[in-house]
């Protein structure tokens, strides 16, 4: 058996109550990053909060009209712009792979050679032929299976150890309660979800049933795989300067909260060939005027009937968590300004705001009638361009991180 026990220490769950507590109100979401967040924890960067800021994903916020929900996640681009940019400004060392040209023999030689480096790995799979496996140590996964019998849903979770003679691995599920995250699954299992996240039958993409509806069609999972990989490599760059990473990305989660920079996750359309969207707090505050002038309608599901658009979509759980982080991150910003005798309380504002958005995401959650869930949007929005503002005003001392620390009196 060869595992990364000390993971356990590293593990962030992305994790929060609703109502009635846990298991059935778990909610989670934000699972293509949180492994990456575990990993970080892993090699070094202990504040996990101002990691997930970094990323941009709590800032962010995207609608179509034409392809359906609100989102509100994705940060500047797809997965892999996240992948790519939050540990290399955090001072790490990432990689993302899929596809190998030798298949399952290749991706799974390569992923027990880097968990015998010490190194667990992110990967992305069709998570529901996992769920009876889960279900053996989570309350929250058992639940699961039992409400979403006959369910398809794309999935990242965290490798953390094998064993060649028993023909298991060691998975850690990114969205559950850290006492109830860790199990073991057959590689026979695993293979062929890790193989099916590419989604193709027939020759031909083939939506899951019971994955997100939009428009009355079900909708596809990510699109990465098969064998998708995203793992970060253990040392931190001795040079690496907080300073520096957070001009860098406080520029531009002030871009991602602003609108500037309108790719919505996981979506490669052309931005000058669709008909519309929003991006941004002030796309959101368009956005929840759409909703209470009854342009926006609950979702239409494969089978016909309305489903609530902030209930059954599960999508403000992303905002729930993507704000507290946005929060964390802001905060972390106040206190190294505050540090350096700079003017920290623009910073300060502008996390208060993105906290009280998060508190406010968590009613969202649970709002079947849409006027009502309008009227929270608006609010979410308000907070969100108060935010923009005090980022804004607090700019100008951001830039000046990394220049000669002005005299103290």
């Amino acid at each position: 058996m060869r595992e990364i026990t000390s993971y356990a220490s590293s593990y962030f769950s992305m994790t929060w109550l609703g109502p009635r507590g846990y298991p059935q109100q778990a909610n989670a979401g934000r699972c293509y990053f949180t492994g990456m967040l575990g990993q970080l924890r892993h090699f070094g960067e202990d504040d996990v909060l101002f990691a997930d800021g970094t990323s941009g994903d709590g800032f962010s916020f995207r609608w179509c009209p034409a392809w359906g929900a609100p989102a509100f996640n994705g940060g500047k681009g797809a997965f892999h712009e996240i992948w790519e940019y939050t540990p290399r400004i955090l001072g790490f060392r990432s990689h993302w792979e899929e596809d190998p040209e030798g298949g399952f023999d290749e991706a799974f030689a390569k992923l027990t050679a880097l968990i015998d480096r010490g190194i667990p790995v992110q990967v992305g799979l069709h998570y529901s032929l996992l769920l009876p496996f889960g279900a053996m140590s989570s309350p929250r996964i058992a639940f699961q299976k039992e409400t979403m019998k006959s369910s398809g849903f794309g999935h990242h979770v965290v490798v953390a150890g094998y064993d060649l003679q028993r023909q298991v691995v060691v998975i850690w599920e990114p969205n559950d309660l850290a006492e109830h995250a860790r199990y073991e699954c057959p590689i026979s299992v695993f293979r062929q979800a890790w193989a099916e996240a590419g989604q193709r039958q027939d020759d031909q993409y083939h939506a899951w049933a019971h994955h997100h509806p939009w428009g009355g069609e079900w909708s596809l999972h990510d699109g990465y795989g098969p064998y998708l990989m995203v793992w970060v490599e253990p040392r931190r760059d001795p040079d690496w300067d907080i300073a520096a990473a957070i001009r860098d990305s406080f520029r531009r989660n002030l871009k991602i909260l602003a609108g500037d920079y309108p790719k919505p996750y996981a979506l490669f359309g052309n931005q000058w060939q669709i008909p519309h969207w929003e991006t941004g707090a002030p796309g959101m505050a368009r956005f929840a005027e759409a909703v209470l002038r009854g342009e926006v309608e609950d979702a239409l599901s494969p089978m016909g009937e309305r489903r609530p658009l902030f209930v059954t979509g599960n999508i403000p759980n992303h905002g729930v968590l993507g704000r507290r982080a946005a929060a964390g991150y802001l905060q972390r910003v106040a206190a190294e300004l505050a540090l350096r005798g700079l003017d920290a309380t623009a910073a300060t504002r502008a996390a208060t705001c993105m906290s009280r958005s998060s508190e406010l995401f968590q009613t969202l959650r649970y709002e079947t009638d849409l006027m009502k869930a309008g009227e929270l949007v608006r609010c979410i929005a308000q907070l969100e361009l108060s935010a923009l503002a005090a980022m804004r005003e607090g700019w100008g001392e951001v830039r000046r991180l990394g220049q000669p620390e002005p005299a103290l009196a």
